[in-house]
């Protein structure tokens, strides 16, 4: 509170938004005004694309909630001679804030000053009295600069705005690309150093977590079934663990998908909603295939027990795909999730991110005590004959319970042989069927 905040980053990484929002959130959850200070974008132009993202600010302005102050500044309208100073602004500033009793107030972007002044030394100073005046009105501000070559800011503003620096990155890697943000200095508070994922949405800026902070998870005592009875067995007669995850892997037509549909059918059975995240076939597909099989899933989706999201890997970055996920589970309340399968995610992100991602899933499905299955395909037949390979290796380490699926060929017939390994539970060593 009362703090002046700085925000930095390069073109289209999300500040006007992170800005925006924080009044917005200022004003929806805390009952506090705003003023937003523009000296780019005028206030129609705001009130139009924040639209687009669901912010009504016109709305917000009716209910003297918000002021949009747009300041326009034009060197060749400007005559600079002898000593000046920006009073007016701060004139303009204090009546805005007094108009609506604002405790809050961005400004966007502060260093549009520099383009029309040439005496730097006279505007530091007043920047620096402009920042103390905010302090001592005990308005929080949220500042945004553009990033510089080799500084935060391209006139050193983090000289200035010494509590808190937030910086904001927009890279693109293999064609994907992915906005990140870094707490680069917060005074007085532990905070987080490292770079954190984040998505621009309908709902504004979803920043997203890399893992937990602690391994505080409850560990649930109670088994639900696998649907297939002889793995139940295996399994030391009583299933999995409720809000385990499950790794089952193996090569193309082991029965990693139809395992997946054993379990999705017997949390219906059980009256329980299930989100089904398909990253190779169709839902029609699936559902087709399994009814073939024995696992009729139509009758669960028309209850409304089972969601299907259908997506192709490479249509988002992984930081996409894991927000969908995130936003579906808030919204269905699933207590089964199964995703089928995650090698797809490889295009789009090498091992280590891979693995990052499904981590801070499995965090996030544990903390609401959700059972996850994991299909993942193995490279090849013949690896998958004499043993995992290092991606499985990599991936099994996050998961409760690891299912090895292979096909054995015998008496001019193939059978599936399973292994199960569980965590803290009993299990009955191979199986076939």
């Amino acid at each position: 509170m009362g703090r002046p905040c700085l925000v930095s980053g390069g073109p289209g990484c999300g500040k006007t938004l992170f800005a925006m929002e924080f009044l917005i959130r200022g004003i929806v959850d805390h009952d506090e005004s705003g003023v937003f200070v523009s000296f780019e974008e005028k206030a129609d132009d705001l009130k139009k694309n924040f639209r687009s993202l669901g912010f009504d600010l016109e709305d917000l302005i009716r209910k003297k909630k918000l002021v949009l102050e747009h300041i326009w500044i034009d060197r060749s309208e400007i005559q600079e001679t002898g000593d000046y100073d920006l009073e007016g602004l701060f004139i303009r500033l204090g009546a805005a804030i007094d108009e609506v009793g604002a405790k809050r107030i961005a400004i966007d972007t502060l260093e549009a000053i520099f383009s029309g002044f040439t005496n730097e030394a006279i505007l530091r100073s007043e920047l620096r009295r402009l920042f103390l005046w905010l302090k001592d009105r005990g308005i929080t501000a949220v500042v945004t600069a553009e990033r510089g070559d080799r500084t935060i800011t391209r006139y050193g503003l983090e000289e200035y705005v010494a509590d808190c620096v937030i910086t904001l990155d927009h890279r693109i890697a293999d064609q994907i690309a992915t906005r990140r943000l870094r707490i680069v200095k917060y005074r007085g508070s532990i905070h987080g150093t490292d770079e954190y994922p984040f998505l621009v949405g309908s709902e504004g800026i979803q920043v997203l977590p890399i893992t937990s902070l602690s391994l505080t998870h409850t560990a649930s005592e109670n088994r639900i079934s696998s649907g297939i009875t002889r793995l139940d067995t295996m399994l030391g007669g009583r299933g999995f663990y409720r809000g385990s995850s499950i790794l089952v892997s193996g090569s193309a037509g082991t029965g990693k998908t139809s395992l997946a549909a054993a379990f999705i059918a017997a949390a219906c059975r059980r009256g329980e909603k299930c989100l089904y995240i398909a990253f190779e076939e169709s839902e029609s597909q699936i559902l087709r295939n399994m009814k073939s099989i024995g696992y009729d899933l139509g009758p669960c989706v028309k209850k409304g027990l089972l969601k299907f999201h259908v997506v192709r890997p490479t249509a988002f970055s992984l930081e996409m795909h894991l927000s969908m996920i995130l936003k579906l589970i808030d919204e269905l309340k699933p207590r089964v999730l199964a995703v089928d399968p995650i090698s797809n995610l490889y295009p789009i992100g090498d091992d280590r991110q891979v693995r990052a991602m499904i981590m801070r899933l499995i965090d996030f499905i544990k903390s609401a005590e959700i059972t996850g299955l994991f299909t993942n395909l193995t490279g090849t037949t013949e690896s998958a004959t004499h043993g995992a390979g290092i991606t499985e290796l990599h991936v099994s380490s996050l998961m409760d319970a690891w299912l090895f699926l292979k096909n054995v060929p015998g008496n001019g017939e193939r059978d599936r042989d399973g292994t199960p390994g569980i965590r803290a539970g009993s299990t009955g060593g191979t199986g076939k069927g």
